[in-house]
């Protein structure tokens, strides 16, 4: 079972948040449960920061979130394949 916190709990954890910030995601389509799951925390995070402190807008943001998923299965993929043909040397 995967644990999930309410938004409002990871707003609070990173602090100093606009309302009008996470209305401006979910009117995008991004977060639209009111609980999340770890990773999805962290990408709420990331969006707030790149929202908040880089000025990106909500479908930048969504587009960026997109790109960092995508490039994140890349990395554990090319890892996996790595190990792959590691143990096939052995």
């Amino acid at each position: 079972m995967s644990h999930r916190a309410r938004i409002e709990e990871v707003i609070r954890y990173i602090g100093r948040v606009d309302p009008e910030l996470i209305a401006s995601l979910r009117d995008e389509g991004l977060f639209p449960e009111d609980e999340v799951s770890f990773e999805e925390a962290e990408e709420l995070r990331v969006a707030i920061v790149l929202m908040r402190d880089m000025g990106v807008n909500a479908a930048g943001v969504d587009v960026i979130l997109r790109m960092r998923h995508r490039l994140l299965t890349l990395q554990s993929r090319t890892e996996e394949a790595l190990h792959l043909l590691l143990d096939d040397r052995s």
